[in-house]
């Protein structure tokens, strides 16, 4: 019984391999943290340019400050004129509408951008509204 007690004891005073399995604890952890951080990035991003895209296209329509050949284009088509002025990563189903309303000229941009974690695909729809006075 002691021989077999020694080696128990000795079994347990054995560290080799801890680091190994320690960092394959905390490893996948790491990876979620490292690409949940890219990912809010890139949809933060896509949030600011779907903003930028609507300011320009209410303050189009309110002030008409683009030449005068082609005064017309972005109250023609509101959607083309504000989808050439987004540059953010690529949106799925990425629209601009307009309406009229107390605040003067009102251009709502909506789409969705998909989250990939590698193990599935996450859909976040993205929106921004902005108004300008009409002048």
């Amino acid at each position: 019984m002691t021989r077999l007690a020694s080696l128990f004891r000795a079994l347990l005073r054995n560290a080799s391999g801890a680091t190994a399995a320690e960092f394959a604890l905390v490893v996948p952890f790491f990876i979620v943290l490292v690409f949940g951080t890219i990912n809010v990035g890139i949809t933060m991003s896509a949030v600011n340019q779907v903003h930028y895209a609507a300011e320009r296209s209410a303050r189009c329509l309110s002030t008409s400050v683009i030449p005068a050949s082609t005064a017309g284009s972005c109250a023609a088509n509101i959607d083309t004129y504000a989808k050439a002025w987004y540059r953010g990563p690529g949106l799925t189903g990425l629209t601009f509408t307009t309406r009229r309303v107390d605040c003067g000229n009102e251009v709502t941009g909506t789409g969705t951008y998909a989250i990939v974690t590698g193990i599935e695909r996450t859909a976040v729809t993205i929106s921004a509204k902005a108004c300008y006075p009409v002048i």
